[in-house]
């Protein structure tokens, strides 16, 4: 058993949450989902429409079992920490709301702002990062981390990517 910690991204990997909110940018008419000036728009109306975040986080579900396997992971003590971008404030306060309150997790939650990178936050250290962001993988493990991508459209884990987190429960 290592003491490093497994860092476990929010969006795309626990909660259908990233789903969610590009849907909702896409519904508002800004379609290009790679275009920042876009989603910086999306952003600002999130801070004029708190409520956004509510749609996006707290009605949000769980992907491939993901909270249930979090939960048993604390339950036998296992080094696991949430490690999430945000991008406004409000986004914070739901998201420990829903994990808290909700969900009842109880890990470590740490959150990445606006203009900074996962691994500038963490320092990676040969420590694991799942998330289903392959750029997020790529500069954790070029910053001396492991890393796993999260699909949960595969059909079977490989050496880079994983459909669930049960694996850690065998770890």
């Amino acid at each position: 058993m290592t003491t490093d910690y497994t860092f476990i991204d929010f969006d795309g990997v626990i909660l259908d949450s990233e789903e969610r909110m590009l849907e909702r940018k896409y519904d508002l008419g800004l379609h290009d989902h790679k275009n920042e000036i876009e989603f910086d728009a999306y952003f600002e109306y999130t801070n004029l429409h708190p409520e956004e975040w509510d749609y996006i986080i707290k009605e949000a579900t769980s992907i491939n079992n993901s909270v249930e396997i979090i939960k048993e992971l604390e339950s036998l003590k296992r080094k696991i920490a949430i490690l999430t971008k945000i991008h406004t404030l409000q986004e914070m306060k739901v998201k420990m709301e829903v994990l808290r309150k909700s969900l009842e997790i109880l890990c470590p939650v740490i959150f990445v702002p606006p203009g900074v990178k996962k691994h500038q936050v963490v320092i990676p250290n040969n420590q694991l990062l799942i998330d289903d962001s392959k750029k997020n993988i790529k500069r954790w493990i070029e910053n001396g981390g492991r890393g796993l991508i999260f699909d949960p459209t595969i059909d079977n884990d490989t050496d880079e990517k994983v459909k669930s987190l049960e694996f850690l429960l065998k770890r």
